[in-house]
């Protein structure tokens, strides 16, 4: 009985789990418009308020550039808070970059609650590496894979983000979750560093100035990352099972 018990318990999470999934892109829609000026890219993060009620929602527009010719990376990424009347539409941010024959860019945004929690999301792939002139692909509904977001404050922390965002693609990990990279200053002027996932702490330090110091807790992150992750994917084959 009490395996029983257990399995309908099991499906319950598994069926909350998909519910859940499915809860973006119905309160606030989040969209990504482009346009093409030149050898530049004019990028516009829209919100349109689906609800016959005003919100309140923080935004964060990344975009991740790849160079197809080497492992070099950058990510900017653009955030703030909106207020959007009932049914209106508003754009939250914008940016302009300019597209090289050998880079991918990787245009992501999205929209959380007052709880942190996504309920908007869009992305939007430049690319024009498999062909000779740029292509757009828009993707609703998206697996979002390899991204890792950038909260530091310090340079400090944002030096640590860098190396972490390096060994993450470095290793391959490539996750369908979005990791964060946190930083919280304390009043005796320490940083905490902290890795989040699926709003977990995977790791997290006290920050120091000392190169040594610092490569040994980008070891010790990226293989507690591996390690989350793992169990995760172990977790959810389980889940599946039943």
């Amino acid at each position: 009985m009490r395996i029983a018990v257990q399995k309908k318990l099991l499906v319950l999470m598994l069926v909350c789990g998909v519910s859940f999934s499915q809860t973006t892109n119905t309160v606030i829609k989040a969209k990504i418009e482009i346009e093409e000026a030149g050898e530049n890219f004019k990028i516009a993060g829209i919100a349109e308020n689906l609800t016959n009620q005003s919100q309140d929602f923080s935004y964060k527009l990344s975009i991740i550039n790849k160079n197809n010719n080497s492992e070099n990376r950058s990510n900017s990424i653009q955030e703030g808070f909106v207020c959007i009347d009932p049914n209106g539409t508003q754009k939250v941010s914008d940016a302009q970059i300019n597209l090289k024959k050998e880079d991918e860019v990787i245009v992501l945004l999205l929209f959380y609650d007052g709880k942190k929690k996504l309920i908007g999301k869009d992305k939007v792939v430049l690319n024009d590496a498999k062909n000779e002139k740029a292509v757009i692909l828009a993707v609703d509904g998206f697996e979002m894979k390899g991204i890792v977001s950038d909260e530091t404050k310090t340079k400090l922390g944002k030096d640590f983000y860098d190396r972490y965002f390096n060994r993450y693609n470095d290793e391959k990990i490539n996750s369908s979750k979005i990791v964060v990279v946190g930083e919280e200053l304390s009043f005796a002027r320490n940083t905490n560093i902290t890795i989040v996932a699926v709003n977990e702490v995977i790791y997290q330090f006290m920050a120091r100035p000392d190169d040594e110091f610092m490569s040994d807790m980008i070891d010790r992150s990226i293989d507690a990352t591996i390690l989350y992750f793992k169990n995760l994917e172990n977790q959810e084959k389980y889940l599946i099972q039943y």
